[in-house]
């Protein structure tokens, strides 16, 4: 199984994980299920989000430590955000199955999202750190960018302001670690 393939199954499965420890959250607050369907069900998705990136975290770790490609981390790891949203997508098209712009639109930006902090964990982990006290704070970063994008969403911000917030941290990772890469491979220079 070629790496790219274990990075988006990985992102599949750690999202039904993912699903699974929000499902349990949810019997446990509301074992009869009358938040979900009123507006005061929005102060639990935090704790849903904390959820989600911490899965994608140790797995993306985790799949990260198993690889013997050390190379491309940062790829591979927005196939793995690419995974990760597929299951939410396909849960949301079951539920909304006539598409519509609107629809459309969500769908991406979930893509959008779960790529983009599953990109700044990839990264993290391209850039190789020395202390393992970074992995917090890009933690907290891809939880701050995904409750950020949540709010929006429910805020209902403009979509085109929505969709640019991972497609601008997606562009800001890449653009950071080529910057890294070519500041790391220039000769130095003694006076």
């Amino acid at each position: 199984m070629t790496e790219k393939f274990k990075m988006l199954l990985g992102g599949i499965l750690s999202a039904l994980g993912a699903l699974a420890l929000e499902t349990t959250l949810w019997i446990f607050i509301d074992p009869y299920n009358l938040a979900k369907t009123s507006p005061t069900a929005t102060w639990i998705m935090p704790a849903e989000v904390f959820i989600e990136e911490l899965v994608a975290l140790i797995i993306i770790r985790r799949l990260f430590q198993n690889s013997s490609d050390k190379n491309n981390l940062f790829s591979r790891a927005l196939l793995f955000g690419v995974g990760f949203s597929i299951p939410e997508i396909l849960l949301n098209f079951s539920n909304y199955p006539l598409l519509s712009q609107d629809i459309i639109l969500s769908y991406l930006g979930l893509l959008l999202i779960h790529t983009a902090t599953a990109g700044i964990f990839g990264y993290y982990f391209s850039r190789r750190p020395n202390r393992s006290l970074f992995i917090f704070f890009f933690f907290f970063l891809a939880l701050f960018f995904h409750l950020l994008f949540n709010f929006a969403v429910m805020a209902a911000v403009a979509t085109w302001m929505i969709l640019g917030l991972p497609i601008g941290i997606i562009l800001a990772c890449f653009l950071a670690l080529k910057f890294t890469l070519v500041k790391s491979s220039l000769p130095i220079q003694k006076n």
